[in-house]
């Protein structure tokens, strides 16, 4: 264990500064110079990441191998007057799905395609009642969109086919982008507990959902955004950070699936212009009901990013010009790193393969 700037920290998280590009102390614009009597540890016994109860942002706060700094300090938590999808209009007539849209990310996520023009969507969540309040927003921020409401289990390749039929029925069969945001971090606090103490089930919920749920709706929604004949087909699966760090074992482990699975849709069918990227979504201040059983309460003192953040970020993306974009195809980005710098980074990131997950020798 040893101190930088009265913050203690375990070595193996040390050592991710030490090698990183941000040689030198610890950043004190990170990290509070306030201590605590305890050290605070974000993830029970799944992680040596232990933080300081008093830092003042545990993401940014994570070593570089984590992504959450790849355009620092130019990092955004609340919708950039750049970003802002009113000023970042989609082409029409645009049809998108956004799966687990019943509220939180994917709600913000619907309600920004709305802002930005989007003239058709299916929204999804496992209880049909609970889409109705996002449904009206949609309609009262466009009076043309054409908005469908569904009840889907993402677990469940019913769902999937149901939905690809629905795109069939109601938009002529052409997609312009899948958004698969619904997902599932735990149902108990076993899925922070070491992996002998945990219940099966906090394994098998996570991968059925997140990973599962993500083929079963890529597969079979390609066919509708073959189908098109718009260079927006794009597939957005959102990931998380936690997929490049430790974590909940279910969850981390899906997550960095979902980023490989993006890889790999992007090697097939990019050359049939399909753009699809893993993205993380921020940290969200969740509702205390939506809360995962097992986290700290301190999610709510580090979860300091708008909703709106990953819609606006997703927009920005997939209206550029396929030329302009095709190089992040495949790739896992953060929708907290400045576009503008991201860009700034294009050689790099080519050059040196990077955000893919991948074996270095």
């Amino acid at each position: 264990m040893r101190r930088y700037h009265g913050v203690r920290i375990d070595r193996p998280l040390l050592q991710g500064y030490k090698y990183s590009a941000h040689r030198g102390p610890f950043p004190t614009n990170i990290i509070n110079k306030k201590l605590s009597s305890s050290i605070h540890r974000v993830f029970h016994n799944t992680t040596n990441l232990n933080m300081d109860s008093f830092a003042d942002n545990f993401i940014l706060s994570l070593p570089p191998w984590s992504g959450s700094r790849f355009t620092y300090p130019h990092i955004n938590h609340s919708v950039p007057p750049s970003l802002s999808p009113s000023k970042n209009l989609l082409p029409q007539p645009f049809t998108a799905i956004v799966t687990g849209a019943s509220r939180g990310i994917g709600a913000a996520i619907s309600k920004c395609l709305a802002h930005a023009g989007a003239t058709g969507i299916i929204i999804t969540a496992r209880k049909l009642e609970s889409l109705s309040t996002t449904k009206q927003e949609l309609e009262s921020i466009s009076k043309d969109i054409k908005v469908v409401a569904m009840a889907a289990d993402n677990s469940k390749e019913e769902s999937a086919i149901s939905i690809k039929e629905t795109v069939e029925e109601e938009f002529g069969g052409k997609l312009d982008l899948l958004v698969n945001n619904a997902g599932i971090v735990s149902t108990n606090e076993s899925a922070f507990k070491a992996m002998h103490e945990m219940d099966a089930s906090q394994f098998e919920i996570p991968i059925m959902t997140n990973l599962l749920g993500r083929f079963y709706m890529s597969k079979h929604l390609l066919p509708c955004l073959l189908a098109s004949d718009r260079p927006t087909k794009s597939i957005v699966n959102i990931s998380s950070i936690g997929s490049n760090i430790s974590g909940p074992l279910g969850f981390s482990i899906s997550a960095m699936a979902t980023n490989r699975l993006s890889q790999r849709v992007a090697e097939s069918y990019g050359k049939d212009g399909v753009f699809c990227v893993a993205v993380h979504p921020g940290a969200v201040l969740p509702k205390d009901e939506d809360i995962p059983p097992g986290f700290p309460p301190s999610v709510k003192e580090w979860s300091k990013d708008a909703p709106e953040l990953c819609g606006s970020f997703v927009i920005s993306l997939i209206r550029r010009e396929w030329q302009e974009r095709e190089w992040l195809n495949g790739r896992y980005l953060d929708c907290t790193w400045d576009v503008d710098e991201l860009w700034k980074k294009k050689e790099e990131v080519v050059e040196g393969d990077k955000l893919r997950v991948k074996l270095i020798v």
